[in-house]
């Protein structure tokens, strides 16, 4: 009996679908968006006697991801992962603004604003966000990062890869929600206290030298490089 890796991609509309499919194209998976789900179980026979390319992306709406689910986990054949997309409202709010699309509430005359649609939405299928192995909240992810997330789960590539991903940010933006480690680095000096650093960044000698010299960085890089080296080298539970 084959083993057919299948990656069905859902989730809000607006949360990165399609960004998502094109990132999994880009791992190597034959990409299928907004499949009818009236034809699975015909896709499902084709798979038994087929293989397209080993691995498979599907990304289906919201709408149709639960009976997806239902069919594609009958079929013993294939391997089903499960990955759902969110968003917070007003986000995609701001995207759905910015591209003029309709939303499908609207398109199907659910709702009669766009903010209701997305509610609308939420409150209809949020029971799916269950049956997903794999959640990644978008609100606050460029597509490098959303890329990152994909990659260390469906990137099977040789030897084992480690990803360390380093990210900015300012805390009245709001703290990533999908931050595995937190470092507080305003104890640090502040090239944005002096004049003449002011309109500089990081990239810049004169600001790297201002604070790189300070003796409080100096410990805290130490610090936190032991640290790192704490984590890699212990034990995963799982080899306990």
């Amino acid at each position: 009996m084959k083993n057919v890796e299948v990656v069905l991609v859902t989730g809000m509309s607006g949360a990165g679908k399609s960004t998502a499919m094109a990132i999994f194209e880009n791992m190597g998976y034959y990409c299928i968006d907004n499949y009818p789900v009236a034809l699975l179980e015909q896709f499902g026979d084709y798979l038994l006697d087929e293989t397209l390319g080993g691995k498979i992306a599907m990304g289906i709406y919201l709408g149709d991801a639960l009976q997806a689910i239902r069919e594609l986990t009958n079929m013993d054949w294939i391997n089903l992962t499960v990955v759902f997309l969110d968003c917070e409202n007003m986000e995609i709010l701001k995207r759905y603004k910015q591209t003029r699309r309709s939303h499908p509430m609207m398109i199907m005359n659910k709702a009669n604003t766009l903010y209701d649609s997305i509610e609308l939405e939420r409150q209809e299928y949020e029971q799916i966000k269950t049956q997903a192995d794999l959640i990644i909240d978008t609100t606050l992810l460029k597509r490098t990062a959303l890329q990152d997330r994909l990659e260390a789960s469906f990137y099977h590539e040789t030897g084992e890869v480690f990803r360390v991903s380093f990210v900015s940010f300012g805390y009245k933006f709001g703290i990533p929600k999908d931050a595995d480690l937190l470092l507080d680095v305003r104890f640090l000096p502040n090239p944005f206290y002096i004049p003449e650093l002011r309109n500089k960044t990081g990239n810049d000698k004169e600001v790297y030298d201002y604070v790189m010299e300070k003796p409080e960085t100096q410990e805290f890089i130490k610090r936190t490089l032991s640290y790192y080296c704490l984590l890699y080298t212990s034990p995963s539970p799982r080899d306990s």
